[in-house]
């Protein structure tokens, strides 16, 4: 078994770099240079297979960098983060904090945040559905005491926080866009939730106050601990209005009772 995993060490070497190949070459039948050969072509559906992939969780920073310097950041990226999982929609995870050390792109100071973005996009894309909430529950739920109730958000559901106009970068890159193509970058902190309100993940602007409240509640908090750090960033925060706003757009999916959440987390 322990040569075994040396073999396919060395023939997962030989895929990633060239250089490596000559050390895999004799694990294969025929002359060396026609094992070379096939493993090149290999090694080319490897790296072509993981720039789709990765072209595929962000469009954005393509259409940012371009295609030609894509392949290169690509190539450089499969080079030092091979693929680890045989479901390539899982690949790409760090490519925000590769672009934050990468030399060539350190003149995009913004491109690691649109990529940090694009990946919870992506993975919004592909999270599990949540059966929608009745508002009539919502309410009837809300009549209990909140302090022992939590905000239940749908799988698609994330956030993020950035000094850069993330929900306007995104808002200018979509296919179709026709408005004016134009971007403060000194327009102040970001906030933004990633969310799929139907069959398409969407990036939405959110202010301070709605922000900390599900920031809060992806934290556990109960509806009264969310609503407190809400208003503490906008006092004036309209709690009622942002629930039936969510409930309507998918955000918001359930109620939990916090006893009965801690004594499920006991019990199992």
């Amino acid at each position: 078994m322990r040569d075994l995993a040396s073999q396919q060490h060395a023939f997962a070497a030989a895929l990633g770099s060239a250089a490596q190949a000559a050390a895999a070459a004799p694990l294969f039948q025929g002359a060396p240079d026609a094992v070379l050969d096939r493993l090149a072509v290999y090694r080319g559906n490897v790296t072509a297979n993981a720039r789709k992939a990765l072209a595929n969780a962000y469009p954005i920073v393509v259409k940012i960098v371009c295609d030609e310097f894509f392949e290169a950041l690509a190539r450089e990226y499969l080079r030092r983060h091979p693929a680890t999982s045989g479901d390539l929609n899982e690949y790409g995870s760090a490519l925000a904090d590769f672009t934050a050390g990468f030399p060539d792109t350190q003149d995009l100071p913004y491109l690691p945040d649109v990529a940090r973005m694009e990946w919870l996009l992506h993975r919004a894309h592909y999270a599990a559905d949540a059966a929608p909430l009745d508002p009539g529950g919502l309410k009837a739920a809300l009549a209990q005491d909140a302090t022992q109730l939590e905000l239940r958000l749908a799988p698609a559901c994330a956030l993020l926080e950035s000094r850069w106009p993330l929900a306007r970068l995104w808002e200018v890159h979509q296919d179709g866009y026709d408005g004016a193509f134009t971007v403060d970058f000194d327009a102040g902190p970001d906030r933004i939730l990633v969310h799929r309100p139907r069959y398409r993940a969407e990036v939405t602007a959110l202010g301070a106050g709605a922000f900390r409240l599900l920031e809060r509640t992806l934290a556990n908090g109960t509806i009264a601990e969310a609503l407190e750090a809400a208003l503490a960033a906008e006092p004036d925060f309209d709690l009622a209005g942002a629930l039936r706003a969510w409930v309507e757009a998918g955000v918001v999916v359930g109620v939990n009772g916090k006893k009965l959440r801690e004594q499920e987390v006991i019990t199992t």
